[in-house]
């Protein structure tokens, strides 16, 4: 019964607007928002607080949204035949839709969703202790309007709909970039990041409006269908040409090699909640798209860029691990240790199946969870006596004196970074070793454990500072406990630690958005 009563209403017309508007709906839940706010936001007496609050508010109505969405979106899927949903994205691509909305994009946005809120909750006594700044009123609009963008990017199913997200979220990241700026490094950052993420969105519409002369539309499904036949081969070096274009586009944005260039001076000049912003919720975001884009509308030739998604992982693997040793300061250490990890996510892209995409989804939450623990002890700990933050890595002498328990978690956190056993980082790349021996890549496998010994050494080094170098100067740096935080802190050294016996239970969920992912218009 409850079949039929589905395709009773998919005979109907109207639902194509109501398809729409379920599509939308959090988009323009967050976009009512965010213009509320600009209209009311000079009557607040409050207004720094009050719309940091609702914000939050609203965020967490969206997340329940999300989550009762997947959850429906699970019921239908049980209920119905995948033909009901061929169907109807068959009348919707009749006119034009520019969005898709499947079980990977849900999921996605739901964790992008919370990726953001814990990114707000870690940095709450970091902005309440800037309220006398001009600024931080806008914080919260511009946080919106950037996860709006995100929501977008998430949702595109079209080339030229992502163009208009990534302006608009780089627009609202030059102004992340430059916000309560610490002098002239920190415009030092700004200009560098502006300047270097024009010449990258300039090389992504170039490659676009290639592809768009080569295959006459941007729509994924038809650039799919144009590749998956024999008319690319009349215009193979075009379409080479345009698709690279597009690919180190998204390098800049990723942070891979060869375009890492600017990372470490731009988290190094620019302030340590936008850092966390940067380096965990846009780094996932643009890569969970470039995985869609790579094994979706590029699947069917996938392998003429497999040698070159080798050498982005090898070398970003390279630059992260000899990087790091020179490093005296913090942040620089965390920029050139995420392009390390970003090299083993770019593994399972290079192994070119779906056991490469499950791992690398996988291992795409450890690398957002040992980043939000990391920056959740770094943005928490201050000097006793005056309050500022730890910048240099001689500043963790001592600390395991005065702060035990945090300097456990520390621990646990850099040991699943590089990797050793039973953590879930060691998990997590034994997954993406798997799927790279299933693409026969063992030159790549060989290289890639021998730049990981070498990773561990500056990792043990993280670990040397922080225990076993009291003897030299006494540094006052003490972590400011606060329940819910400790809370959140044992959450996440409890999924690091316990994750070789979560992952059965959850693998199902990234399967079915590796399946998702490849056939967005077939599976919800």
């Amino acid at each position: 019964m409850g079949v039929n009563l589905f395709r009773y209403f998919y005979k109907e017309e109207v639902f194509i607007a109501i398809k729409f508007y379920c599509g939308i709906d959090i988009e323009v839940l967050l976009l009512l928002f965010l213009l509320y706010s600009l209209l009311s936001i000079f009557n607040d007496v409050n207004k720094d607080i009050l719309h940091y609050i609702k914000l939050k508010l609203v965020l967490q109505f969206v997340n329940i949204l999300l989550f009762l969405k997947i959850s429906v979106g699970f019921l239908i899927w049980n209920f119905c035949s995948s033909f009901i949903f061929v169907k109807v994205f068959y009348k919707i691509k009749i006119i034009q839709y520019m969005l898709v909305e499947c079980l990977y994009t849900l999921v996605s946005k739901f964790i992008i969703l919370n990726l953001c809120l814990i990114v707000l909750f870690i940095s709450k006594k970091k902005l309440i202790s800037f309220i006398t700044f001009a600024c931080i009123f806008e914080f919260p609009i511009i946080f919106g309007f950037s996860l709006l963008f995100l929501f977008l990017l998430t949702s595109s199913y079209d080339f030229f709909c992502i163009y208009l997200a990534l302006e608009g979220l780089g627009l609202t990241l030059y102004v992340f970039s430059s916000m309560l700026y610490y002098g002239i490094v920190s415009i030092e950052a700004s200009i560098k990041y502006f300047s270097l993420g024009a010449i990258s969105t300039g090389v992504f519409l170039l490659g676009v409006s290639i592809l768009f002369g080569c295959v006459g539309s941007l729509n994924f499904l038809e650039i799919q269908i144009f590749l998956g036949s024999c008319l690319f081969l009349d215009s193979i070096l075009e379409l080479k040409l345009a698709l690279l274009c597009i690919i180190f586009g998204f390098l800049f944005k990723i942070s891979a090699f060869p375009c890492h260039i600017w990372v470490a001076d731009v988290y190094e000049g620019i302030w340590t909640p936008i850092t966390l912003f940067f380096a965990v919720v846009i780094k996932v975001t643009l890569l969970l798209l470039f995985i869609r884009i790579i094994f979706n509308v590029l699947f069917s030739i996938i392998y003429y860029f497999q040698n070159l998604f080798i050498v982005i992982s090898v070398g970003s693997m390279l630059v992260g691990a000899l990087g790091a040793f020179k490093q005296v300061r913090i942040k620089r250490f965390i920029a050139y240790t995420s392009i390390n990890q970003v090299g083993f996510i770019f593994l399972g892209i290079a192994s070119c199946n779906l056991t490469g995409l499950v791992a690398s989804l996988v291992y795409l939450i450890l690398y957002s969870v040992m980043s939000l623990s990391f920056f959740l002890i770094l943005i928490n700990t201050k000097h006793i006596i005056t309050g500022k933050n730890m910048l240099y890595l001689c500043d963790l002498y001592c600390f395991s004196i005065y702060n035990i328990e945090c300097s456990e978690h520390l621990v646990l956190i850099l040991l699943s970074m590089g990797g050793l056993p039973p953590l879930g980082g060691f998990i997590g790349k034994l997954f993406l070793y798997f799927s790279a021996m299933e693409a026969r890549l063992d030159l790549t496998i060989l290289f890639s454990l021998l730049l990981s010994i070498v990773s561990i050494y500056y990792y043990l080094s993280f670990i040397r500072y922080v225990w076993f170098e009291k003897h030299i100067v006494l540094k006052l740096y003490v972590y400011n406990k606060c329940l819910s935080l400790d809370l959140l802190l044992r959450t996440f050294s409890l999924f690091l630690v316990l994750f070789i016996l979560i992952l059965p239970f959850i693998i199902y969920i990234f399967i079915y958005m590796a399946i998702s992912c490849v056939f967005p218009l077939v599976f919800f």
